[in-house]
């Protein structure tokens, strides 16, 4: 869902810069057989040339021009001209908390049941996911969503995170927002909300002691000892 831009600019940085470091070492040999052919053949023609750092530097200009232009095609292709303008307006909130923080409004809240929500379970891999979505509609005092993340594997957990992604309901991915640096045990949950109908991808990492934490993840588990995915639907 949605185009992941780094490895894409990555990879063209590379392309462009073997094609201005050919374009300058094939211009170069061209050029230096050309002022050999001028020098050694009276019968050849002089033609004035650039020179190769000025040929270089004019290659390196074009190759940017185009460079920055491909990439202003693929964010615009993959990104917010896909995603309709009430979606891009909308309000997209994923916050973790510790159990210790199930106070205020959030002592209300209760991995058991929860009224006005229905109750999911999901178990994937050493994490199980109890999930509340909200049966009527978007207001600004009740979450969309309401999710608790156990681990149930057999490693101490030192440090744990939360990430949710956003997707509007045909997959064009809208945002993340999320939390890390909670120093927790076993158990957590996250409050998110949305106020128009969408897909939230809700990842849930556990630390060990001594894992070197990668937060925010750039990609997968982000070095985690146990990272799984849950797919809540926001109606």
């Amino acid at each position: 869902m949605g185009l992941a831009l780094s490895p894409v600019l990555g990879i063209l940085a590379v392309i462009a810069i073997v094609v201005i470091v050919a374009a300058a070492v094939l211009y170069r040999i061209y050029y230096q057989r050309r002022i050999n052919r001028q020098l050694h053949d009276e019968a050849a023609r002089p033609r004035r040339l650039l020179s190769p750092l000025a040929f270089t530097i004019i290659t390196a200009f074009v190759v940017m021009l185009a460079f920055i232009g491909l990439i202003t095609y693929i964010a615009l292709a993959s990104g917010a001209d896909r995603v309709p303008e009430e979606y891009r307006n909308a309000i997209y909130k994923f916050n973790a908390f510790r159990t210790s923080e199930l106070t205020g409004y959030r002592s209300h809240y209760s991995i058991e049941h929860n009224p006005g929500y229905t109750k999911s379970v999901e178990q994937h891999g050493d994490i199980r996911f109890t999930i509340f979505v909200r049966e009527a509609g978007f207001d600004h005092y009740h979450p969309s969503f309401i999710v608790f993340f156990e681990y149930t594997g057999d490693e101490e957990v030192t440090w744990s995170a939360a990430l949710g992604s956003y997707y509007t309901p045909d997959g064009n991915w809208i945002r993340h927002s999320g939390n890390g640096g909670m120093d927790f045990t076993d158990i957590f949950f996250g409050v998110g909300t949305s106020s128009i109908r969408s897909t939230v991808e809700v990842t849930a990492f556990f630390y060990g002691d001594g894992d070197i934490v990668n937060w925010p993840p750039e990609d997968g588990m982000g070095n985690a000892m146990a990272a799984e995915t849950v797919t809540i639907r926001i109606p």
